[in-house]
């Protein structure tokens, strides 16, 4: 006879214990009762008071002698259950008692395991300053004349990342919340007003690794020489910030081009064609927030058109173009001739002059020319005694002599120590060849 089987008897007995009075066999009015002693039973490795440190007490002979009469089967010497331990039926017959007569806990229920938490991995500020507030302190290092141009590097480079991943976002056509582009702005205006470090870093060039990136490197280049520009136009703080929120965004039209045309050195006409159709597109992108930001929009489609009406899309002349729209459309104009013509910053500063009361208004060929200089920001010179230096700085007051960082000596040997010389100071030298470029040197 199995357990079950035993407790099934029992309920059996039970239920005819609780039977009608007439069914029932009659006893003594006397109330019995009866006195059953229970004993827990541990298993062996743990039958040790905890408390008093005392060994179990062993068994009374009579208790052996019950265990002898109601010998247990092995089912339930597995579970622990002694004879001693049985209860006996009013009218006979025994039973296996519950866990809880015997004073033993319930197994609890098996509880769901909860999923293993981990950290995200921590990003070192070195390796991504794209968080807001790491590049705020850059800028504001910057505006103090505190920073360096590893830092005006991870300033630019951190916000192009940030204007990537914008641009990602608005691939499917829809432009997210342009209210995310002003702490951009605000911080490479930040950062401008105390030094030139930006501009020096954008006539350099930066290079992108995919089309996308190489869109975003741009449109912050753009960005980064219209802020002079607007300041030279003594714009206040909000025209200056929605000058360069502007120009964040103006080739935004490109993200529904084929990525392989842009910066096409040479573009077939089918393709100039398209090209051609990028203010469209991108003004189509921007059009549900022309409400919000009016000019925003207008820059999108105006940027490439011009003064005589030569530009696209729509021929737009002079006085219907939005002035931001011409900033944005001579800046663009420039940093395309230094980076993807490759022509050198002098020759393409004389490029746009020519352009002067015809593609762009004399104003702002003027503007582009006094944040310039004669001699732009990081062209390369030769002075009048054999050394060549790069333009670190220019002078509004004497814009023919800026201060330069001799390279290489009269001998072309790199010179190791470099120096800055101020040309305003030293009247015997000067730029003899305001053009000069160096094949098969690298200089950093």
């Amino acid at each position: 006879m199995r357990s079950r089987d035993l407790l099934r008897r029992s309920d059996e007995e039970e239920s005819e214990s609780s039977a009608p009075d007439e069914d029932r066999p009659q006893v003594d009015s006397e109330e019995k009762r009866v006195v059953v002693r229970v004993e827990i039973v541990i298993p062996s490795g743990l039958a040790v008071d905890v408390s008093s440190k005392r060994e179990p007490e062993k068994p009374h002979a009579e208790e052996v002698a019950a265990e002898e009469r109601e010998p247990v089967s092995e089912e339930w010497r597995a579970k622990g259950v002694r004879a001693r331990d049985l209860i006996r039926g009013r009218h006979g017959g025994v039973r296996i008692p519950s866990v809880v007569e015997l004073g033993m806990s319930l197994p609890k229920e098996p509880q769901p395991e909860k999923p293993e938490v981990r950290e995200a991995p921590s990003v070192s500020k070195e390796e991504e300053p794209s968080l807001t507030e790491d590049l705020l302190v850059i800028a504001t290092e910057l505006e103090q004349g505190r920073g360096d141009e590893a830092s005006a590097e991870r300033l630019l480079r951190g916000i192009t990342e940030r204007l990537e991943g914008f641009i990602r976002q608005t691939s499917d056509g829809k432009l997210p919340d342009v209210d995310a582009l002003i702490p951009l702005a605000e911080q490479l205006v930040k950062a401008s007003r105390g030094s030139n470090l930006l501009l020096r870093k954008m006539m350099r060039g930066r290079s992108g690794k995919d089309p996308m990136e190489c869109l975003a490197v741009h449109m912050v280049d753009v960005a980064v020489l219209t802020i002079p520009m607007g300041m030279e136009l003594s714009y206040d703080q909000n025209a200056l910030l929605s000058l360069v929120q502007s120009a964040l965004l103006h080739d935004i039209g490109w993200i529904k081009l084929p990525p392989e045309l842009f910066r096409k050195n040479e573009p077939s006409e089918e393709e100039l064609e398209l090209i051609r159709r990028h203010p469209i597109l991108g003004y189509e992108i921007v059009a549900d927030r022309e409400e919000q930001f009016p000019w925003l929009a207008k820059v999108v489609l105006q940027e490439h058109e011009r003064d005589d009406g030569s530009g696209y899309p729509h021929g737009v002349k002079g006085p219907d173009i939005h002035e931001f729209a011409k900033i944005v459309g001579i800046s663009d104009t420039y940093e395309m001739l230094i980076h993807v013509e490759g022509i050198h910053p002098y020759r393409a500063l004389q490029q746009v002059l020519t352009m002067r009361d015809r593609q762009f208004p004399s104003k702002l060929v003027k503007t582009l020319l006094q944040v310039l200089s004669v001699f732009p920001l990081e062209s390369l010179v030769r002075l009048n005694t054999g050394e060549v230096a790069r333009v670190v700085d220019v002078s509004k007051t004497h814009p023919t002599r800026p201060t330069v960082e001799l390279l290489l000596d009269a001998q072309g040997e790199k010179i190791r120590e470099r120096r800055r010389v101020n040309l305003a100071e030293e009247p015997i030298v000067y730029i003899a060849d305001p053009a000069f470029s160096i094949e098969g040197i690298e200089i950093e």
